[in-house]
């Protein structure tokens, strides 16, 4: 309890704020609304439920008019006296056999009507069809025909592929115990589908007419017909001993809610199952009121909340970012001073104390640059030129003269390093100058390091008579061959680019050198620990930026064991 207390005390202030209000107000607000929501729900599926069910129930009397007219039809069938001589051939078959069937098929007609139900009217004997009436069906199922017979005159349903039947037989009303055949009626399977098609008003619902071994005899679903129903193992246990009723039921992946009720004279069974979450619309707007109130406490909450946030929490971040940046040495701070509050005045006194501060640094720093350059000045002043510049000309010449040309080219170039580092004093020279000064400085080193260093420069022509700061493109080659191609023992390139992008000079400086840890380097360079190691490269920021402004100077980019690339941007200066 006292380490979560003294979590709880050290956490930010808006954190503390957002957790408080989610731990008093949003989880007692949502544990209750789950509650609420669960019991709602159950009321609201059990509601539906019997009301789907209800009209389920409906298509009830669609399937006793079936039964009963698919009864009586076959009654009349098998006790017609003009049938029972047509199957016992009672009669000339020469010259009768067309009218018998001409009157049998007539009176079946004006029997059957205008009931679209019945699709197909057989009469068997044996294994032959003496008469058919409707769509075209030699078939003969002899089991069927058997099963049939063996029921003394009940009605037998049966399914072969995906059609219904009802055999019953046909008894010699003139010798008892005698039989003749049967009648077999096709039941369509699209009328009966009629029965139930307008009550099927859920999403993803489907309706099914099975009967008692499971077997499908019509269903929304096409495909299934003439197949084994496959939940009806699982559901036989909750509908086997009920008439009609609803239940929940797992079928596949969904939540399904099953209705059903019997036809208890055949006892088949029309069910229909209802996936749960087709019952959403009234869950939705029950559960759309309590959301509603749950969420208007919620955003009173945190109203409460963003205007602590906007008028307390996010002032003191926005202060606790300034001085971060302070900390770095930027001094570009922006915070709003036009409230008058606790806050307002804390910002103003931050601002002050800033802008006291930074014209104290730039006095200090200002003065030290300045005795540097006095420092710099003097030194040069101690050294005669006129008595280097004849000094390393006889040393040259004596070279000469002991015919020692490879020191005579080193003096020379030397003596080209010194005139281009003291250049009368003047701190500015043009971009041609500091080239001739690099190739010197290289040819010196070419001494040392022979083929493993190679320098490459590319130059815009038009840049040559353009001004530069001295001293710029050395450093950085020199950087580049001390901390990037001395240790690799086959060396490297030095590629050194300086064209105009946006009416500024860049000088570009790679190599293909081991590289380095960049965001070390940016943070020395930025005066973290380590800042003689970058020497060279902050001295050359530092005398851009102060000569030239923020938005000018260098940026250092390197990636280990691939290389180094450093950019230097300065205005264009004619």
């Amino acid at each position: 309890m006292i380490r979560i207390h003294l979590k709880f005390r050290d956490m930010p202030l808006k954190r503390k704020l957002y957790l408080c209000i989610i731990l008093l107000i949003v989880v007692p607000l949502i544990i209750t609304g789950f509650y609420l929501n669960n019991q709602f729900a159950n009321l609201t599926l059990n509601k539906s439920s019997d009301i789907a069910l209800q009209t389920l129930k409906q298509t009830r009397q669609n399937f006793d008019s079936l039964l009963a007219d698919t009864n009586d039809l076959s009654l009349r069938i098998l006790s017609n006296a003009q049938i029972q001589k047509f199957i016992k051939e009672d009669y000339n078959k020469a010259l009768d056999y067309d009218r018998y069937y001409r009157d049998i098929f007539s009176w079946l007609n004006d029997l059957k009507g205008s009931k679209m139900v019945f699709d197909t009217i057989s009469i068997i004997h044996g294994n032959k069809v003496l008469f058919q009436m409707g769509t075209l069906d030699s078939n003969v199922n002899s089991e069927h025909v058997e099963r049939a017979l063996a029921l003394k005159g009940k009605l037998y349903w049966a399914v072969e592929g995906d059609k219904l039947y009802a055999y019953r037989r046909i008894m010699d009303f003139s010798k008892y115990g005698n039989d003749l055949g049967v009648v077999k009626i096709n039941i369509s399977e699209e009328a009966i589908y009629h029965f139930y098609q307008g009550i099927n008003a859920y999403d993803a619902s489907n309706l099914t007419l099975v009967d008692s071994a499971g077997t499908v005899l019509s269903s929304s679903l096409k495909n299934k017909i003439g197949h084994k129903y496959e939940p009806f193992d699982e559901m036989k246990r909750r509908i086997s001993n009920r008439s009609d009723g609803f239940f929940s039921e797992k079928i596949g992946n969904t939540n399904n809610i099953v209705l059903f009720y019997r036809i208890a004279p055949t006892n088949w069974f029309l069910i229909q199952t209802i996936p749960e979450s087709s019952f959403t619309p009234l869950k939705t707007t029950i559960n759309t009121l309590l959301l509603i109130a749950i969420a208007l406490c919620i955003l009173f909450g945190f109203l409460f909340s963003l205007i602590q946030n906007s008028y307390l929490i996010k002032p003191l971040g926005k202060l606790r970012t300034e001085m971060a940046k302070l900390r770095t040495g930027n001094f570009n701070i922006h915070l709003n001073t036009e409230s008058k509050d606790e806050i307002g005045e804390i910002n103003q006194g931050f601002i002050r104390m800033t802008q006291q501060l930074k014209e104290t640094i730039d006095d200090v720093y200002i003065s030290k640059i300045k005795q540097r350059e006095a420092e710099l000045t003097a030194l040069q002043a101690q050294i005669n030129p006129h008595f280097l510049y004849n000094t390393l000309d006889s040393i040259h010449w004596l070279a000469m003269k002991h015919r020692n040309y490879d020191v005579s080219e080193q003096i020379e170039a030397l003596s080209e390093i010194f005139k281009h580092v003291l250049s009368k004093g003047q701190p500015i020279v043009t971009i041609r100058e500091e080239l001739d000064f690099l190739e010197n400085y290289m040819f010196i080193q070419k001494a040392k390091y022979g083929q493993r260093i190679r320098l490459m420069i590319s130059a815009d022509p038009t840049l040559m008579d353009y001004k530069t700061p001295k001293l710029i493109l050395q450093p950085l080659v020199e950087n580049a061959i001390l901390h990037g191609l001395e240790e690799k023992l086959e060396g490297g390139t030095i590629d050194v680019r300086i064209d105009i992008i946006d009416n500024n000079v860049r000088f570009v400086v790679s190599d293909d050198g081991i590289g380095t840890d960049q965001k070390r380097i940016n943070r020395m360079m930025s005066g973290g620990d380590g800042i003689q190691d970058v020497f060279a490269l902050k001295n050359i920021d530092d005398r851009i930026k102060l000569n030239y402004g923020q938005e000018y100077g260098l940026k250092f980019r390197s990636k280990e064991r691939e290389g180094t690339v450093v950019e230097v941007l300065i205005p264009l200066m004619t």
